[in-house]
């Protein structure tokens, strides 16, 4: 007897189905696919080695108030819950909690339903309503039991606000306790990401001792698209405050913490203690704003070899912000963060909006004190020569000579102003090079620098007319300076043999290579296109689809930075995947077609006597057996 046939009367009432199953109208439409137990222990493993069910429960404890009367255990465990969410992200499914409440029910095995420690559901038609509403309630306390600890901005989110309402809820937010969520929030976000970091090979993980970034933000939707500005708020209060009908009010923003991001034109970074008041410009359309928050990402690129794919793109830091509020702080969190996989700090690159425009104590001095360097383009008021100290100059990150011919200091100027083209700049760039000032000894301890003329030390790189009873017979041509660049006033770097500089004086500006060389051109086009590329996969409106609040629509910040972190866990795992494929298919091919496999250099060269093995081309000499060998092994007797 098929499932249709089966008698459904209850109540007095037999519903007609019409072609209907009793299967389809459960699952209203859908056909709930069986999930295979080896999937479920892969996903339930995975959340047990990102530590964060030991995280959870340690803030269980300290915010719990006392001791508790007690009560019955929850029926679906946080274990469970973020694992049903991990299933969901890797079949591509809309991260709705109706989504997990209906795999807990249909999708899940006798001894999967064992593993994350679920009950068996009662799956009859016959008060199947009651029981799914029962399952979801339980699913929905499940969530919000998580969300609860790391909310930063917690508020009622079922209705809509008035302006006053919602000035309200802004004067009675807690910033201390938004900085003691944010903190775990975060820290949940780092658990899950390093965790895929550490599901690579060992030799993918350490094809380099040091951990390079590119970093970003990008937009993330709210699942209410209604917002507001704080520079107005105040005024639509007070008319709000005039209206004596209430009810002819119109209705509000839902959350009161989101902002409008700036799809084109400038954006602001607003420190702590400072309001955001970004508002859409009526006169020119609100199509360049949209409400919603930020996600801070950073991915890992290669600064040793960039563009040549010696390990996937992955996300390997990611934080959730307001937007336009905090994105220098935000950048010094990825770097923290990232500093978790273990390897050493290396180069931190990222656009105007973060180096060039933020401040050294907002960004730069954590950002080295982490040991991060930056790599960034500089603001077009900042190309050339900026200023200086003991009569050097200081140009685009460097300490130059003050003899520095004038064409060689402008020459980034004159290239965006179409005054020279590439190749000359290039050349340009390259002989500048000349006249940078010489590092005599290392930063000390009180952050001082020792550097000394170009024109002195062992090897000077240039020539000039103030050094020349310096100069000695053999020296080799080199560019000189002209006594026409030389400054009126000689100052210290010109008369002594080294001057001490604070480098503090060049924190704004250091870069990890020189600015305009072909070096720095690869690695910063590589960086930009590494978290361009990041960026663009996870909101195309594919798998993760980050960007769009349609497949998420949990309210609040703390709920959408929970979800994004699962899908860009998903995304991780979905790189290391492809990336193992591409390999095999790489060396696949390298097999049939001849080429060498890579081996190590102690087989290439020398005899390892203690696997007896030869380098290639070289032919195993005859060795006389040992007279008391065993005749099968070639080894010492055995014992009988």
């Amino acid at each position: 007897m098929s499932a249709g046939d089966i008698d459904y009367a209850f109540n007095g009432y037999a519903p007609d189905l019409g072609g209907m199953t009793q299967t389809e109208v459960m699952g209203r439409g859908r056909i709930h696919q069986l999930i295979d137990d080896e999937t479920v222990a892969l996903m339930e493993s995975r959340v047990r080695k990102t530590g964060v069910l030991e995280r959870l429960q340690q803030w269980t404890d300290e915010d719990a108030s006392g001791i508790g009367v007690g009560g019955r255990p929850s029926l679906i465990s946080e274990k469970a819950l973020l694992t049903a969410l991990l299933l969901l992200a890797k079949e591509g499914t809309s991260m709705f909690l109706t989504s997990v409440r209906d795999l807990f029910m249909f999708r899940l095995s006798a001894a999967s339903r064992e593993l994350l420690g679920l009950e068996t559901p009662r799956t009859a038609f016959v008060g199947h309503v009651a029981e799914k509403s029962r399952w979801y309630a339980n699913t929905s306390r499940a969530f919000n039991r998580i969300n609860a600890l790391m909310d930063p901005f917690p508020q009622e989110r079922r209705h809509s606000k008035t302006y006053t309402q919602i000035q309200e809820i802004l004067r009675m937010h807690d910033e201390v306790l938004a900085d003691k969520r944010k903190a775990r929030l975060d820290e949940f976000t780092k658990l899950f990401l390093v965790m895929t970091y550490n599901e690579q090979p060992r030799d993918i993980r350490r094809a380099s001792k040091k951990v390079d970034i590119s970093f970003d933000q990008t937009y993330v939707g709210t699942p209410t698209t209604k917002g507001y500005s704080r520079k107005n708020l105040a005024s639509r209060v007070k008319t709000e405050t005039e209206t004596k009908e209430k009810k002819t009010l119109k209705p509000g923003p839902v959350d009161a913490f989101a902002g409008w991001h700036v799809t084109t034109g400038e954006r602001v970074d607003a420190p702590k203690g400072q309001i955001d008041n970004t508002t859409p410009d009526k006169k020119a359309g609100s199509a360049n704003y949209r409400w919603g928050w930020e996600i801070n990402i950073a991915v890992r690129v290669d600064s040793e070899a960039p563009g040549q794919h010696r390990f996937p793109g992955l996300a390997v830091a990611a934080t959730m912000s307001l937007p336009n509020v905090r994105v220098a702080e935000e950048a010094v969190s990825l770097m923290r963060a990232t500093k978790a996989l273990g390897l050493e700090a290396g180069v931190g690159d990222a656009d105007k909006q973060y180096w060039a425009n933020s401040t050294t104590e907002r960004l730069h001095d954590d950002a080295l004190n982490e040991g991060f360097t930056p790599s960034t383009d500089y603001r077009v008021d900042r190309l050339g020569h900026q200023g200086g100290d003991h009569g050097a100059l200081f140009i685009e990150g460097s300490t130059y000579c003050p003899g520095t011919p004038k064409p060689l200091q402008n020459a980034t100027k004159e290239l965006l102003g179409h005054i020279i083209d590439t190749a000359t700049y290039r050349e340009r760039i390259k002989s500048r090079s000349a006249f940078q000032l010489h590092v005599k000894e290392k930063p000390d301890a009180k952050g001082r620098t020792v550097l000394r003329c170009p024109a002195l030390g062992p090897s000077p790189t240039v020539t000039c007319p103030l050094r020349e009873l310096l100069k000695t017979a053999t020296d080799r041509p080199r560019p000189a300076v002209d006594s026409a660049d030389l400054s009126d006033f000689t100052d210290a770097i010109c008369i002594k043999h080294s001057v001490s500089f604070d480098i503090a004086n060049f924190k704004r500006t250091a870069q990890a290579f020189e600015y305009g060389t072909p070096e720095w051109d690869k690695f910063h086009t590589h960086a930009r296109n590494s978290i361009e590329s990041l960026n663009h996969q996870i909101k195309s409106g594919g798998t993760e689809d980050i960007e769009s609040a349609s497949r998420r629509r949990v309210r609040g910040f703390g709920a959408a930075q929970i979800i994004v972190t699962i899908l860009l866990t998903n995304f991780n795992l979905r790189k290391i995947a492809a990336f193992i494929s591409d390999k095999i298919k790489a060396d696949a091919k390298k097999h049939v077609h001849g080429e060498p496999t890579l081996i190590r250099r102690r087989d290439r060269e020398w005899h390892n006597p203690y696997t007896d093995t030869y380098p290639l081309g070289v032919e195993r000499p005859d060795k006389l057996k040992r007279p008391d060998a065993d005749d099968e092994t070639g080894g010492p007797p055995q014992r009988v």
